[in-house]
Order: structure tokens, then sequence, then C-alpha cells
């Protein structure tokens, strides 16, 4: 009975051991376009791509061209590349940042360069002055090594010494100066690009600010008066759009503002003009639109609905003052 059951076990084992077994087959067309096939996987095979086959030489699967030692190398030096790009990119990023975190405007970086090259040329004129000093001292020590020569004397050691010290630090200070204005030159450079990173800063903060103003409603439209009598008409007009245009009721009119009741719901819209001056002695009316302070009022003054107010208002100027 123990002997039948060893040889059923042996069986099954057999049985689970012959697929695990089987044997597969590698195909593919050589350079010269020749089907080959092979019982392993060779460099070859991976450049071209090749089908693996069973036992029975059926195909399993098709695998496709591998990627030659050229491509793989062009592979890694783009993702060289890209990453140097993104660090790149922070890097830029963390410079913005700090210009921005170090000056509130172009006049700040304007007033800091001129602090910093008024501090370098103010050392180089220390420097100057110590050359000149040194030079004096020089032309001492020269004339006193020309006495002894006329006086058929040789140069005392120390006198030869404080004449190569003092020659020694002269062209140190001269080196120093050259330094400096070198540096000048530097700081001048940088804080120009500083001051056009900080234009173009501004002028992208300025562009973002009326982006959003204009998709969340808040940004304003004015209407310029020509003339006197046609901004106390456009002011009249302004009376009968907020009428027809805000959910609430006109609370306030004066002769220089109009306001409708503040939004108390998400769908309320307010609408409030000012009648403010403008150059030469002529007048400006400016159109605002508000929404409740919540998600759904902020969506609202989003909507197109507020958009066509805003937009429609200097076209129903136009058409009712002819």
């Amino acid at each position: 009975m123990k002997s039948l059951n060893k040889i059923i076990v042996l069986l099954a084992l057999l049985s689970l051991a012959g697929p695990l077994a089987a044997k597969q087959f590698y195909r593919f067309k050589n350079s010269e376009g020749s089907l080959i096939i092979k019982d392993q996987v060779t460099n070859e095979m991976i450049v071209v791509g090749y089908d693996v086959l069973n036992e029975h030489g059926q195909m399993i699967k098709r695998v496709g061209p591998g990627k030659t030692l050229q491509e793989l190398e062009q592979d890694r030096l783009k993702a060289i590349e890209k990453e140097e790009q993104e660090i790149a990119f922070k890097q830029k990023i963390r410079s913005d940042a700090e210009l921005l975190r170090q000056f509130s405007s172009v006049g700040d970086i304007i007033r800091n360069r001129d602090a910093q090259l008024l501090g370098l040329e103010q050392r180089i004129k220390i420097q100057g002055s110590k050359s000149d000093l040194l030079r004096l001292q020089l032309e001492d020590q020269q004339r006193s090594a020309a006495i002894h020569e006329r006086l058929g004397q040789r140069i005392p050691k120390v006198l030869q010494n404080d004449i190569k010290a003092t020659q020694e630090q002269i062209n140190n200070n001269t080196r120093s100066s050259s330094i400096l204005e070198e540096e000048k030159v530097k700081v001048a450079k940088r804080f120009e690009r500083d001051i056009v990173r900080y234009k173009e800063l501004e002028s992208l903060r300025l562009t973002a600010k009326k982006e959003q103003e204009l998709n969340d409603g808040s940004r304003a439209v004015t209407y310029d008066c020509p003339n006197l009598e046609d901004c106390q008409r456009a002011w009249q007009l302004a009376q009968v759009y907020a009428k027809d245009n805000a959910t609430g009721q006109i609370e306030i009119i004066t002769n220089t503002l109009i306001l409708t009741s503040k939004p108390q719901k998400d769908s309320d819209m307010a609408l409030s003009f000012s009648r403010i001056p403008a150059p030469k002695n002529r007048n400006q009316i400016v159109l605002e639109v508000s929404c409740n302070d919540s998600e759904e009022g902020a969506e609202l003054c989003k909507s197109d609905v507020v958009k066509a107010i805003r937009s429609n208002y200097l076209k129903f100027l136009k058409r009712r003052l002819g």
C-alpha cells in the first residue's frame, strides 16, 4: 500500500514538472533576412526583435526590437539634460523668490546697487591714497639710495629691503584696485539683471492679477467722460443700469457714488458706480461688480452672467448716449 502511494505521488510530481520544464525557442530574422531559431536570447535578437516559440513551434508571444547602444546613450543624455533643466528651473524659482523677498520695488534695487557701488568706489579711493603715500615713501627711499651711490657707498641692505617692500606694497595695491574695479563692473551687471528680472516679474504679477480680476468679476470697467454734459447723462444711466442688473435695491445715490445692497445670498450681485476725477479736468465713471463672500459667490462672479454685465455696460452707454 505504501509503495502504491509513493508511485502515485511520483507520477503527480512528474506531471507537474512536465509543463515547467517545457522548452522554449526564439525565432528572429538576421541581417541577411533569414529566419533563425535559437534556444536562448542573444544580443542580436534583442536589437531586431524576436518571436517566442513553444516546443511544438507555436508562437507564444512577439517581443519588439530593443534599443541600440546608441539609442540607449541618447536616452541617457536626454535624461541628464532633463534633470539639469529641472535643477536650473528650481534654482530660478528660488532666485526669483529671493529677489522679491529682498526688494519691494525697482527703486529699492537701484538704491542698493548705488550703495554697493559707492562702497566699492570709496575702497578704491582708499587704495589710491595708500598708493600715493607709498609712492612718496618710495621716492624718499630711492633718493636715500641715490645719495649713497653718489658718495660711492654701498646701499644698506635694510634700505634695499625697504625699497623692495614698498614696491611690492604698491603692486599689491594696484592689483587690489583692479580687482575692485572688476567687482564694480560685476555688481553693476548683476543689478542690471536683477532690475530686468524684477520688471519681468512685476509684469507677470500684473498680468496674473488682471486675469484673476477678469475671471472673478472684480476688474473695474471705466467710462471716460468726454465732457461734463455726457458725464451727467452717463451718471443718470448708471442708476438705470444698476437697477436693471443688481439683485438688490439701490441704497446710496450721491453725486459721486451709486451703491446697491450688499450680497446676502450666493445668488446675489451688487453693483457700485464711482465718479472720480480724471486728467485734463475730466471725469471717469467706474463700475464694479461684487458677489457674496463664499465659494458659490466667487463662482458667480466668474460666470458668464457677471462677465456680460461688465462687458455690456459700455455698449449700453454708447447705445443710449448716441
